[in-house]
């Protein structure tokens, strides 16, 4: 009886399983980082090339631990059978690539009309698009067609999307239309970012390693810990938007449905963030937090280490999502990593190291703009906290987030800490 209450006790001290397993995530960042290594003095390898050698490592590495170790496509949210469900339809494949096509030629359109995507800074994602694009024209065909026959669900979004397109013929719920393009949204506006910020601090990492080995133990190797954090965070990020895929479970089940939620979270990227930082909110002053320490050098290297620490669980969260990491979407519950002790680990780590890092509270020319610079940064800590409680009402519908909510309530870090200081817990 008591081994019984002692086994019940063990698995309510656990959080709901994860999406991912964290050891997913964490081989897979072995394999993107060693990828980066080795091609790091490759002539004939530019910073894009690089990046998407790492993410292909990622993906490879992650893939096949879903496929073989986890099996993630006999999961109940995969909506997929081990075995033949139906004979291949070749008019249903042919309709579901119809519809594929006309999505990618839909956003090619909104890039060649938008002067954004017009300029240099997004040479990176078309480098990418051209190194990706005779394989996704070659693997369409076959992975529609096994899908076709293994998918339970036979009227697809891509099937009722491809037969309004080509045949007029109007779905009898628009529902899974909306959510379907509405991700593809998602994936065209923030893959090109993700894939341009990857390719740039891919192509510093390198230099700053270089900085970091020349000189052990000093501001270099914070740099190279600083710059490593952010390439980890940006690789999982990339390999997010690119591996939407049923088979490994790491499908769009919901789109964020407010404007607020949407909002939210786009204007704190380009080309949003430029015009809201240069205009609206400015926190960063004429003082970094190295210069402000230089003369208490025990504490400035405890400061720096606290930077390091809190931008390193950053891109851990990330590195916790595995392939199904995605602003505005529910592909998959993550309950491991930072994510085991709170929720929303990665903001709540990113908006800390804003303040340890610029400081704003030390301002040489005044109280005045110090305040100023303060505001700015709390705005930017609302908007993030706007950007949490959107998230949070979005994936409530999911059952999943529901547990993992309720048992973080329950057993999280800061749960902990109320009960350690005897407060009481939520009803």
């Amino acid at each position: 009886m008591n081994s019984t209450l002692d086994g019940i006790a063990a698995v309510q001290d656990r959080p709901p399983r994860s999406a991912t397993p964290f050891h997913a995530g964490l081989l897979g960042i072995t394999a993107g980082l060693f990828a980066l290594w080795i091609t790091r003095d490759q002539p004939t390898l530019d910073a894009a090339t690089r990046a998407v050698i790492a993410s292909l490592a990622i993906i490879g590495t992650i893939a096949l631990h879903e496929i073989f170790v986890s099996r993630v496509y006999l999961r109940p949210s995969a909506g997929l059978s081990q075995q033949a469900v139906r004979p291949l339809g070749i008019a249903r494949v042919a309709t579901r690539l119809g519809a594929l096509a006309s999505i990618y030629a839909g956003i090619a359109m909104i890039y060649w009309l938008l002067p954004e995507y017009h300029g240099a800074f997004y040479l990176p994602f078309w480098s990418l698009l051209r190194s990706l694009a005779p394989y996704v024209i070659v693997a369409a065909p076959f992975y529609f067609a096994w899908m076709d026959r293994h998918q339970r669900e036979t009227d697809d979004a891509y099937l009722l999307w491809g037969r309004f397109v080509f045949r007029r013929e109007q779905p009898a719920s628009w529902k899974p239309v909306r959510e379907m393009l509405a991700g593809w949204g998602v994936k065209a506006f923030f893959l090109p970012l993700m894939t341009v910020y990857l390719s740039k601090d891919a192509d510093h990492l390198s230099a700053s390693l270089a900085n970091a080995i020349h000189a052990p133990m000093t501001l270099a190797t914070f740099s190279f810990l600083y710059d490593l954090s952010f390439t980890m965070d940006l690789m999982f990020g990339t390999v997010g938007y690119l591996c939407t895929f049923r088979i490994l479970d790491s499908h769009v089940r919901t789109v964020e449905p407010t404007t607020l939620g949407w909002v939210a979270a786009l204007i704190c990227y380009q080309p949003f963030w430029s015009l809201i930082s240069n205009n609206y909110i400015r926190y960063g002053g004429s003082l970094l937090w190295d210069n402000w320490l230089l003369s208490a050098p025990t504490l400035r290297v405890i400061w720096g280490a606290v930077i390091i620490l809190l931008l390193l669980t950053y891109a851990l969260s990330t590195i916790s999502f595995g392939l199904r990491f995605s602003n505005l979407t529910n592909r998959g519950i993550i309950t491991s990593g930072p994510y085991r002790f709170t929720k929303h680990p990665a903001y709540i780590t990113k908006n800390l190291s804003y303040w340890m890092v610029s400081v704003p509270f030390v301002e040489p020319l005044g109280w005045q703009i110090g305040l100023m610079h303060c505001a700015g940064l709390v705005a930017v800590n609302l908007i993030y906290y706007t950007r949490a409680k959107t998230e949070e009402r979005h994936l409530m519908r999911d059952p999943d987030y529901r547990a993992y909510a309720e048992w973080i309530a329950q057993h999280g870090l800061f749960a902990r800490i109320r009960q350690a200081f005897g407060a009481r817990q939520p009803v």
